[in-house]
């Protein structure tokens, strides 16, 4: 638990602190931010002594020593506001196909078994609402460098686009509740445990 805590605190410091090396001019948070994401990402690998964790937490590491010294770590924290949704894009995306479970759909299911139609449904309607939102922060955060204003593309991509997920995310518990009051809803830590611990079938 306390590893996964770390963890978490790590790659969630990131946005934080790219946000704050623009915002106040500290170049140096421009080199720690990624550092510290890197060290989130591969921890459980690091501590357990994964030599294929070890290699590509040094060999990314060492990219970003040298983006440092050809004073490049800006254009490389372009990089994760794009790959990151885009591949949640995929791992949503993919799973609406024919033939294929909605990935919360899938998750509703492995933790609480068959769900009614109506809820099929929903969860399939909200598995694409989550696609249109990676689309619109890859959208946004792929022209956002283009106006050359870093602070302006920072507040958008590590502050506002975070707090349009968590309110969705938020948002969308309660509004389910009251659409369905019918259905035996957890509580809103148990909802995250069953979304972390769910193992769907996509």
């Amino acid at each position: 638990m306390l590893k996964r805590v770390i963890t978490l605190a790590l790659i969630a410091a990131y946005p934080l602190l790219v946000h704050l090396s623009l915002v106040l001019a500290m170049p140096p948070l421009l080199f720690i931010a990624p550092i510290l994401f890197l060290t989130g990402a591969f921890l459980p690998g690091l501590s357990s002594g994964n030599k294929s964790a070890w290699l590509w937490f040094s060999s990314l590491s060492g990219l970003i020593v040298l983006l440092e010294y050809l004073d490049m770590t800006l254009y490389l924290l372009f990089l994760p506001p794009i790959l990151i949704p885009l591949l949640l894009l995929v791992i949503f995306g993919r799973t609406l196909r024919r033939g294929s479970e909605p990935l919360i759909t899938a998750i509703g299911e492995a933790a609480r078994g068959p769900l009614s139609p109506t809820m099929r449904r929903y969860t399939r309607r909200l598995t694409q609402l989550w696609c249109l939102v990676f689309i619109a922060m890859i959208l946004s955060s792929s022209l956002l460098p283009l106006l050359e204003q870093p602070e302006v593309w920072s507040w958008f991509t590590n502050i506002i686009n975070y707090l349009v997920v968590g309110v969705l995310f938020v948002g969308e518990f309660i509004l389910r509740k009251k659409i369905f009051p019918a259905h035996d809803h957890p509580g809103f830590i148990e909802y995250l445990r069953i979304i972390a611990s769910a193992k769907p079938r996509i």
